[in-house]
């Protein structure tokens, strides 16, 4: 039990620090870079799996509903958040109250690094979207001067107490559930730093051009490869049966021996017998 408490406490604390101003902050990074993404996703349902609260309204399905407010640029039609903690939906992330193949999009908003299980997160995705669905996750870098923080965070605070999951191992994770990875971007290079807003900006576009990866967040986008089976042709060939076969041979043979007899009749020769 005490186990349990500790995981709803964490995600209460991360909920928490997404109503700071560096949550505020990171998730407006963020959400400019989705923005694009989202535009070209089409389809009937997205859901969205956030520890962010929404703002105080009921999901509806019409697009610009509060519902769909987090996530800008979205065209699909019916967008709900799902939460441990509330929401639209309250539910756990590795145990969707969803049927197999009912959403068209997946937005998992920094879920994998909080879960015990992150796999046991991915499957889940992986069931509830349909084919040719996409995935974006949202995930903490940790290798950003801002993500080094995590080895000293002897306190426990937020964020940085969650799982270290690195780029390469979420695209492997991804890989091996028939995932095609269609774009990624590095956000939040100096959004969290403490400094006027003129140095900033300044080391907001001087970072993201000499050092894109060194960005706070990490945002990935991928598709649900599904492999078509590639039919087989068969080469049909007609052959006679056995009986045809032999009465064909036996009758040619025939044929062959009485033309040699009437050439060696006309020729004078003696007949073979």
């Amino acid at each position: 039990m005490s186990n349990v408490f500790g995981a709803t406490e964490r995600l209460e604390t991360m909920a928490q620090w997404w109503c700071s101003a560096e949550g505020a902050s990171l998730w407006q990074e963020e959400s400019a870079a989705l923005e694009p993404w989202l535009a070209r996703c089409f389809g009937y349902h997205a859901l969205h799996l956030s520890l962010q609260p929404l703002p105080q309204a009921v999901a509806t399905d019409c697009v610009g509903s509060a519902s769909a407010a987090p996530l800008a640029g979205l065209r699909i039609p019916h967008a709900f958040q799902l939460s441990p903690l509330g929401g639209a939906v309250r539910a756990r992330f590795d145990s969707l109250p969803l049927d197999a193949e009912s959403v068209d999009l997946v937005v998992a908003q920094h879920v994998l690094e909080f879960a015990a299980e992150p796999h046991a997160i991915l499957r889940e995705l992986d069931r509830v979207l349909v084919p040719e669905g996409r995935v974006v996750v949202l995930s903490f870098n940790p290798m950003s001067y801002w993500g080094l923080r995590r080895y000293f965070n002897f306190g426990h605070q937020a964020p940085w107490f969650g799982l270290c999951l690195g780029r390469k191992s979420l695209r492997d994770w991804l890989a091996l559930l028939g995932y095609d990875i269609e774009d990624e971007v590095w956000v939040g290079h100096a959004c969290l730093t403490h400094a006027p807003p003129a140095l900033i900006g300044f080391m907001q576009r001087w970072l993201a051009r000499l050092l894109p990866r060194s960005g706070i967040g990490y945002v990935l986008l991928a598709r649900k490869r599904v492999s078509m089976p590639a039919p087989i042709r068969h080469r049909w060939r007609l052959t006679p049966s056995l009986g045809v076969a032999t009465a064909g041979n036996a009758i040619g043979t025939s044929a062959h021996k009485l033309e040699r007899r009437g050439r060696n009749v006309a020729e004078g020769h003696s007949c073979e017998p």
